[in-house]
């Protein structure tokens, strides 16, 4: 019974340590994403923040630092950027990363504007 009790405890530390991203990538994408958006506001450090959880949940770490490798790259000119543009590594996890960050903007409502709260004064006198 203690084996159980002590699995149940350890094995979810390990899940979440499994698929986890650096802070300094987390906030990095969230003040990223949010000046994207619009700007720093309450709505959009929320569906930010969502963004780049989904994302994490989708795609590991590694294979994440790989892909935007491979998207800053390939804008070099030339031969050396031609080695990152036409990689069949680069466009398979490039894809991946791609589709990832496409199913959160619509999990997260990214870059959706809400409409604000009515207000209670009126304009009319």
């Amino acid at each position: 019974m203690f084996r159980i009790v002590l699995l149940l405890v350890v094995l979810p530390s390990f899940a979440a340590f499994a698929n986890d991203y650096p802070t300094v990538e987390r906030v990095d994408h969230v003040l990223t994403c949010m000046r994207l958006a619009g700007g720093q506001t309450i709505d959009n450090l929320y569906a930010c923040s969502c963004e780049i959880d989904a994302i994490a949940e989708a795609v590991k770490f590694e294979d994440f630092s790989e892909a935007r490798t491979y998207e800053s790259y390939r804008r070099m000119p030339g031969e050396k950027g031609g080695l990152f543009r036409d990689s069949e590594r680069g466009s398979e996890i490039v894809g991946r990363l791609d589709a990832a960050r496409k199913d959160a903007k619509k999990r997260c409502f990214i870059g959706v504007k809400r409409n604000p709260a009515p207000s209670s004064t009126s304009s009319s006198e």
